[in-house]
This record gives structure tokens, sequence and C-alpha cells, in this order.
């Protein structure tokens, strides 16, 4: 086939270039047939936004956004549950609802929580064409076509049916916009409200095609590229003909474009969290043109760079949705505060700017330091070093945050989950346990970009604030044996930090204080259990394996028995030993005690390696990645009935009931999981290891920050039955650990895996992690 070249020389753009290519992939196809033509799926083409969206089964959100974007917009659903409170669509949008009260710009997923957005977003447009009585703006709610719902990494579609427009959504990183096609002969029109019901909006139309305004301390500019022919404001009662400014408690603005002769309105909605001209900036400095499709395509690019980092190979097409979905997952939170030109709101209330860096807000660390963070360390280094710098930014800014923010009154949407001492807090405070941990990791893996001598003081302030001095006369925290142990691993990370900076008295007072966990181990029934100040031991259930919120948070006692992270040696001579630990462990696993929905017990598929039987961690590891398993926990309770199913789909119910991923947590496990890769305790850089459930996975660590290219781990002879490792090399040389070191990894290189059905009980066996 021959083209002219004069035909390529008289193009004007990118953009008809790319259309003239495609006119020749069209030709081809019909001359050759699509093989000659078909294009290798690239990771953003395996990413199902709609994965983890049903009911209460991962609450994640199909939004049109770019990685750690501040913009998530979405469309929130209604009416979100069998009752219409929106109790399941903890981040405003629920698949199995198909109706939608509009769209939003600020969201906040994955978790169970998210009263601070009343179920849903922020900052909401609402299309529509036909007229309204005034019930409808009290509560704005369109018919969508459920066959035409359409989501990709960047891009949402969806045909609202009462008043025939098509809503197409996309973003960058501070900017959300939206492309609305209108039947020919109607009146175009939008209603903006502030998405959370009740609440105010204040905005004004300060040119024909240029509205502004602000709901609470989120500011937004919108553009539209059609001049309004006409205004009213929805004071929350009646419709006001002819405003152009409201700012009443449950109002809004509605704005009139007459017959959109081309069909089609364009809205570019700019905002930040300091102001309206910065909002104006990030506006004109991120989306300054009125294409659509390329700020689509730049989107999927993006997240295309960045999940291209991890590369994987193998047959399973649905395994390879699942792992990319999941990496996509993790790029929702933490997300950018800082505008375009650097400037974020403070912990203190004040504005400041973020200097060659971006600022990060927006974190659950006891929901996500576990799995999240470790990843990132691998596979995004920069972004886990400007959050770093974000973390020191407000511990500086937080002074003496006791008590911390609390949920009601964020200063930006920077918030924790709820918990307090003893259990949940009854003033709702935030809370910020283990932040000190992630900062500790980062420090060990060369990510700390700064001076660990100016936030030591304040890494020291949190570990006291959250086991205060006054326990150390007893040793524990009365009634609660969770938080005794889990401050115990705060106060081992504060220890090393205090030895790199030779302060010995500080390292010897936090060791003994990372001590503290063995005086609520009870030895006359093995379990770690609740004493009183005085020190007498207090009730313990008859059935361990119930109980599930007395004294231990949202875990049984079996589940909170494997909670000793910085000192697996030590727990498992508790237990009498190596092979006594096993035994239990495997009973523990054997029985259906473990809890794949919860964060407590992540960690225990991989306690195998540390007890010379990694055959067992591979053995689990692959089954609750691949294959239907029991569960009988929910959050909080017993299910009514155990579920039998696989933990992770590539459906719209992609985790189990109740499972929220919680801020990328559970997607960031499935994550190093699925490469065969899991850090028990973050400040302690080593992985454990498994067989990956990929033939191939690389990880590309040509970055600022590490030395290595790239880091492979292939499998041979991987299959539904061939899942054990019979032997390993690294480099070409012989393997025999069920451990790497982190600085092993990002030097790049070579991991290879014989792979064979029959466990091989000598791989991996009598190979300690040394003591750090």
């Amino acid at each position: 086939m021959l083209f002219k070249i004069e035909t390529y020389l008289k193009m004007k753009s990118m953009k008809s270039m790319k259309k003239y290519i495609k006119g020749i992939q069209v030709m081809a196809i019909l001359l050759f047939g699509s093989c000659s033509v078909q294009q290798e799926k690239r990771p953003v083409d395996y990413v199902d936004p709609f994965i983890c969206t049903q009911d209460d089964h991962g609450q994640w959100l199909p939004a049109a956004l770019v990685p750690f974007g501040l913009v998530e917009l979405c469309p929130d659903t209604y009416p979100s549950s069998l009752t219409g409170d929106g109790d399941f669509a903890h981040g405003g949008y629920n698949y199995s609802d198909s109706q939608v009260r509009g769209f939003s710009h600020l969201h906040k997923g994955s978790s169970g929580g998210g009263r601070i957005h009343d179920r849903a977003g922020l900052i909401s447009l609402v299309p529509y064409s036909h007229s309204r009585v005034d019930t409808f703006f009290t509560n704005p709610v369109l018919d969508i076509d459920k066959s035409t719902e359409t989501a990709a990494a960047g891009y949402y579609k969806a045909h609202l049916t009462q008043d025939d427009i098509l809503a197409e959504l996309t973003a960058t990183e501070h900017v959300g916009v939206h492309r609305y096609t209108f039947k020919e002969g109607t009146t175009a029109k939008i209603f903006l409200n502030s998405g959370k019901r009740g609440s105010s909006v204040s905005s004004s139309l300060v040119a024909p095609s240029r509205v502004e305004g602000a709901v609470g301390n989120k500011y937004f500019v919108i553009e539209f590229n059609s001049p309004a022919t006409a205004t009213s404001v929805w004071n929350g009662s009646a419709i006001e003909a002819g405003n152009t400014t409201g700012n009443q408690a449950g109002g809004g603005l509605v704005c009139e474009f007459g017959d959109l002769k081309n069909n089609v309105l364009l809205v570019k909605v700019g905002i930040s969290l300091t102001g309206i001209d910065a909002a104006k900036n990030n506006l004109e400095t991120e989306c300054p043109e009125w294409d659509f499709d390329a700020t689509r395509e730049k989107a999927a690019d993006t997240w295309n760079d960045i999940l291209s980092k991890i590369q994987i190979k193998g047959k399973n097409e649905a395994d390879k949705t699942i792992f990319y979905t999941a990496l996509y997952h993790t790029c929702y939170l933490p997300v950018v505060l800082s505008d375009v030109d650097g400037h974020y709101p403070g912990l203190d209330q004040k504005i400041h700017k973020a200097e060659g860096y971006k600022h990060y807000g927006n974190y659950a660390f006891w929901d996500s330091f576990r799995t999240k963070y470790p990843l990132y360390s691998l596979w995004i280094p920069n972004v886990y070093s400007d959050i770093v710098k974000s973390l020191r930014d407000i511990y500086h800014q937080a002074g003496n945050w006791d008590p911390f923010p609390d949920n009601d009154h964020p200063p930006h949407g920077f918030c924790f989950t709820v918990r307090g001492e003893g259990g949940y807090n009854p003033h709702n405070t935030c809370r910020h346990e283990h932040m000190l941990m992630v900062m500790t990791d980062a420090y060990f893996k060369g990510l700390f970009d700064i001076s660990l001598e100016s936030v030591y003081p304040n890494i020291k302030h949190e570990a006291m604030i959250q086991m205060p001095e006054r326990y150390d006369s007893i040793g524990f925290i009365p009634a609660r044996p969770d938080q005794t142990g889990e401050y115990s691993w705060d106060s081992w990370c504060v220890a090393q930090l205090a030895k790199e900076l030779d302060k010995k008295d500080d390292y010897n007072y936090f060791m003994q204080r990372a001590e503290y966990w063995r005086n609520t181990w009870d030895p006359s029934i093995r379990f770690f259990r609740a004493r009183a100040a005085d020190g007498t031991w207090l009730d313990f259930p008859e059935d361990p394996t119930v109980n599930r919120e007395k004294y231990t948070y949202e875990g049984s006692k079996w589940h909170w028995r494997w909670n000793i992270l910085h000192d697996m040696p030590a727990l498992i001579e508790t237990f009498g030993g190596k092979e006594p630990f096993v035994k239990d462990l495997e009973y523990f696993f054997d029985n259906d005690l473990y809890t794949a929905g919860n964060q407590i017990d992540l960690h225990a598929p991989f306690l195998f390696n540390c007890a010379d039987s990694p055959w067992l961690t591979q053995k689990w590891v692959r089954k609750i990645l691949t294959e239907p398993i029991v569960q009988k926990y929910g959050t909080h309770n017993f299910f009514p009935e155990p579920i039998f199913d696989r933990v992770y789909k590539t459906t719209p119910d992609g985790y189990l009931e109740e499972m929220d991923c919680d801020y990328g947590c559970m997607a960031s496990w499935y994550n190093l999981a699925a490469m065969g890769l899991y850090q028990v305790c973050p400040g302690d850089p080593v992985y454990q290891l498994t067989a990956p459930i990929f033939d191939e996975v690389s990880i590309d660590l040509n970055n600022s920050v590490y030395s290595g290219e790239k880091f492979t781990i292939k499998t041979r002879n991987l299959s539904d039955e061939n899942i054990y490792i019979q032997s390993a090399s690294l480099n070409g040389q012989p393997f025999q650990r069920s451990w790497i070191k982190h600085d092993e990894i990002v030097k790049g290189g070579e991991l290879i895996y014989k792979m064979g059905s029959v466990p091989n009980k000598e791989w991996g066996k009598g190979q300690s992690v040394p003591a750090k």
C-alpha cells in the first residue's frame, strides 16, 4: 500500500496526524485483516474502574482522575442502598444504583468512613434540559442507562435518559472536564450545588461563561465553552429567576445556555484549596484548551506511564486485570493538595509553598502503612519521597497536635480514621497511628530527602502521644493488648532512628518500650490478653474466635495473636519455638480463622517463612490470591453465614463483603503478594518471598533514587499445580533464602524460581532474617 508524502506534509496538527494514521489502520484491516495491526494491550488497558464499586465490596468509585489528582470527578449515585440513605456508597458511588444526583469533583472512596462528604462528593454539576419542579433542586436525581455506562482510567461516560443527555467526564490533577451532548432543540442547563445535602455553595456568575465560588474552603472556577443566556438561584426553597449569586444552605446556581446548535456543552472546573485566583491559575495552566479528547488521552497516557513501571507476563488475563486495577486504586489516595505553583493550606491554617515537590494530604496510616508504602518504595519512590516531605510539613505545622484536628473540622480534608485509646473514640478525634513507621521505612530505604534531625523530635512526640509516659510504670496500656502491641512497633521504630542519630538514652528507652507487648501475653492460655492497671488479668472469652471487639479492635483474639511485627523471632519463642508456632498458624488457616478483609492479620500468611516453613506461605498466599476460600468474618462480627468465594475478582463486587480497600491497603496487598513480595515490618527493609502468580514480573528502577535499572522475578514451569518453589537463583547464583533485602532489589537483577507441584520443604529453611 502506498501513500503520498505530500499528504503527510500538509498535516496541520498532531491531531490530524493521529486521524490520518487511524485511517491507514482501518484500510490495513480491510485489506489484511485485524491481526496485522492488532496492538498489544497496555497496562492502562487492563484497568477496570468498576471493580469494587458495588455495595459494600471495596468502596471504590469509577472517577475520572489522574494519579493522586485532587480532582476525582464522578457521579454520585442514588439511592445507594435499600433504605436510600447512601450507607453502602461511602465514596458517593454504588454500581447497583441506576440514578445519579450529579457529577461532583472531590471524593474520598475506599473506606468505611465518609461522613465528612455525606456519602457523596463536593462541588456538583447536574445537567438537564426539561423544566423541573422545585422539589427537583432539593434532591436532584437523574436516571442513567446502565448499558451505556463506561469507565476507563481517566474517563467516565453515561447516558441520562430523561433528557437524552450524554455525559462524559475526564480530568487533570486540579481540573474536572465535562462534555455534555444535549438533544438538538432543547435548552441546555446546569445546576451547580455543593454536592453535600444541606450545605451551601457560594457561587457567582462573574462573566457570561465563568462562575466562581467555594464550598467551605474548596474554591472553584468554572468555565463554559458557551455563554450563559440566563441564570437563576435556588435558595433552598424556591427559584429566584435572574439572580446570579447564591450562598444559601441547600442552594445552588442554575445556568441556561439555550439550544446549543453543535449539541455539545464543555465545562472546565478548576479546583484549589487556597483561593479563587489559585483555582483559576490551576485551570489555565493544566487545561488551557477546549479539547476534551486530548485531555482524556493525556490522562490515559499519564496512567499508563505510572502503571508501566511494573510489567507482568502471564496467560491469565483476569489476573492482569485485577493486578493493574489494584495498582490503579493505590493512586487515588493520598492526593496532591498543592496548587500548580506549589501553594497549599497547612495544618496550622496558614498558606505554605512546597518548593520542588508536591505536597500530599488525605491519609489513613493505620489502614495503609502495612502494604501501600512498601509498594510505593519499590514502584514509585519519587512519590514516596514527596510524601516524606509532606509529612515533614505536617509535623512542623501541627505544633503539639494534642488533640489532633477532628473529623468535623479538618483544615483541608486531611484526616485519619477514627479510633481512640479505648476503641471507638466518643469525641471522634482523628488518629495518626504509625505515620512514624512510614517515615522510618522511608529513611532506611534512602527515600528521606530531608534532615532526620529536623523531624526526629516530632516522630518521638508522636510515639509519646500514642503511648504516653504514664504507662511506663506498668509496661502496657490497660485493657488494650492490641494497642500495647501496636505501639511497641512504633517504639521500636523510634529506637532505630535514635540509634542513627547516636541518641543512646533514647535508643535504650524506646527499645525497652518495644518490649511492652510481652506484658500482655498470658502464657497460661498462650494468647494476648487484656490487663487492668493493677496487673490483674481481665476476662477472656471461652472461645477466642468470637468476642470481636472487646479489648481488641476489629478482630478476634486469634487475629491479634500474630501482632508483633518488629520482633517475629521473639514472638515465635513466646509460642515455644518454630514447631508449635507453625502448628498454631496452620490451625489458624485450616480452620478459616484468617480474615482477608481487614488489616490485622494481613501479614499472617507470610509468617510461615519466619518459622522455616516457607512452602506453607507459598500454599496459602496462592490460595488467597487465586482460589475461593472460606471467610467467616466481616469487619466487626461473624458473617451470618460463612462466605465461600474468591477474595479478589474482576466484577463490581470485586472484594469480599465488608472488605473496604482502605486507602489502597488491600489493593497493595494483592499487588505485593501477586509479585511474590511482602514486608512484614515497615521500618525493617526486608521482604518475605513467595512465588508470584505471573510468569514474569519486572519493576522499573530507572529513576532518580535507585542505582539499578530493573529487577525481574521469573518463574519456570509455573502452573495451577506447580505452585511450590523447588529452587531459586539471584543474578545467576543459587539463592536459598525466603527473604530479600530492599537494597538487593533496588540494585537491580534477576530472581528466578524453578516451580513444582510438590513442596520442597528444605528450600528457604534455616535462613533467618538477621537482627537489625
